[in-house]
């Protein structure tokens, strides 16, 4: 398994398939195993990059707090040291303002973004979800179980009552390398305290933003504000889906990337 060490820290990473680069930017929590099935179609078009955001799966846990600042310039390096001089992009949720950001700081890197589940900030309400989770955390809940909530939480209602798709998707968190509570509370603390509202009109990059009609998380009037702010965007609204609308809707979103990439 392939790491590299870059803005003194090691990152693990997957780097495979044919075509222009195209780089995955993880949410919260999130590591390489709950991107393998979702990228392999990609593939095909793209050679694709996938890595462990600091402080959760197989990178470096550094201790906490961390900013969003800091997690895009992890990316940044990881890209300078791929020599990955652009590449289109996709953002899930914290990784999108990652994104934000890299767009914001280096456009040069970035040929098109695609913000999905994406916010200027996060409401207080999932601020106190990320609280409460880190807390629950800290106290040592079962892991099981406190994945059981979030996944309440990130999924539209039809897709829920399924109870095919709710144990694939438990047994897809299981995967999941949690080293040490540092990480979660890092970027718990990276999460909550983003705020792109002074900056966010002076992106001058083409961006697609995705929303889930269901989101809760970060509902839908997030991604609208977000589509007023930057002048080169367009707003794709997925329905019958929530915060995790490309696992819900992957072929949706497959044609919607595939379509903005080209």
């Amino acid at each position: 398994m392939p790491h590299i060490k870059t803005n003194n820290i090691d990152i693990f990473y997957e780097f495979e398939g044919h075509g222009e680069p195209l780089i995955i930017l993880g949410g919260f929590a999130s590591d390489h195993y709950l991107w393998q099935d979702f990228i392999k179609p990609l593939k095909e078009h793209f050679k694709v990059l996938i890595f462990d955001n600091r402080g959760f799966g197989n990178s470096t846990v550094s201790n906490p707090p961390y900013s969003v600042d800091l997690l895009a310039d992890d990316a940044i390096s990881l890209m300078n040291s791929l020599k990955i001089d652009s590449a289109y992009a996709f953002g899930h949720s914290m990784g999108s303002s990652m994104l934000q950001t890299i767009c914001y700081k280096k456009p040069e890197i970035i040929k098109k973004a695609i913000l999905s589940s994406s916010f200027i900030k996060i409401p207080y309400s999932t601020k106190l979800l990320l609280t409460l989770a880190t807390e629950l955390f800290e106290r040592g809940i079962n892991h099981d179980l406190l994945s059981k909530i979030v996944v309440c939480l990130g999924y539209s209602s039809n897709f829920l009552e399924n109870i095919d798709n709710f144990n694939r998707v438990i047994e897809s968190t299981k995967k999941r390398f949690i080293p040490t509570k540092k990480g979660y509370k890092g970027q718990a603390a990276a999460t909550s305290n983003f705020d792109s509202s002074s900056w966010i009109d002076k992106i001058d990059k083409e961006i697609l933003i995705l929303a889930g009609r269901e989101d809760i998380e970060t509902p839908l009037y997030l991604a609208q504000e977000l589509h007023n702010k930057i002048k080169k965007s367009k707003l794709e609204i997925i329905e019958n889906a929530a915060h995790m609308s490309y696992i819900e809707k992957p072929n949706q979103v497959y044609e919607v990337m595939l379509e903005f990439f080209k």
